[in-house]
């Protein structure tokens, strides 16, 4: 009995699967590096500003992630598309 594994995919779906790969490293990548970066702030931070310095971290690092993420996303989709 021949092997039913996966035919190839078409180079539109390969397109589409690379697409997706480079989205999720870059958002893996910004989620990974804002942890590090909000978590350094608060532990250099003073004791009275600890909150604010995690705020302001969080927010600066999801706003550069969510950038690079979409910046990404919208390259890749006008490179793919016909």
């Amino acid at each position: 009995m021949p092997h039913r594994g996966r035919c190839s995919a078409t180079p539109i779906e390969k397109e589409k699967q690379l697409l997706k790969s480079r989205v999720r490293k870059n958002l893996a990548i910004g989620l990974v590096i804002t942890a590090v970066i909000a978590s350094l702030s608060v532990i250099v931070a003073d004791d009275g500003s600890k909150v604010e310095e995690l705020r302001k971290s969080l927010i600066i690092g999801f706003s550069v992630t969510g950038a690079v993420t979409g910046g990404t996303w919208l390259l890749q989709r006008r490179r793919s598309a016909p």
